[in-house]
């Protein structure tokens, strides 16, 4: 039985690093840092959650979702941040965001929500 996938985008590796191992044994975890590329990835591959934050180069994270949202309107997102503006929050509860974790993240409720989402 194939393992759900999970696209992690987070421009920091530190972060992408935790959230993988975090998730290996029960998923398939594919990262990048960059939004451009979550956006292209989503388009051309099947992946059952995204895991985004918001503040990164290159692509706002928040653009991220929008443009995604377009293209893909069914994949549950989670997002992770150690940044919260007012503008950002506005967004995301009008993005169906699944979820919000601040940085730095609980790790145990981080994979309990995502089980919660797609399961395993």
């Amino acid at each position: 039985m194939d393992k759900k996938r999970i696209l992690i985008c987070d421009d920091e590796e530190s972060i992408r690093l935790l959230l993988s191992e975090a998730l290996k044994d029960d998923y398939e975890v594919v990262e990048t840092g960059d939004g451009h590329d979550a956006l292209r990835m989503v388009t051309k591959e099947h992946f059952d959650l995204l895991v985004i934050d918001i503040k990164m180069p290159q692509m706002h994270g928040i653009e991220a979702i929008e443009r995604i949202r377009a293209r893909n309107n069914k994949i549950p997102i989670i997002v992770c941040t150690a940044y919260q503006r007012l503008e950002d929050d506005i967004v995301l509860k009008t993005s169906d965001v699944g979820a919000f974790f601040s940085k730095p993240i609980d790790i145990k409720e981080f994979k309990q929500k995502v089980f919660e989402m797609i399961g395993v």
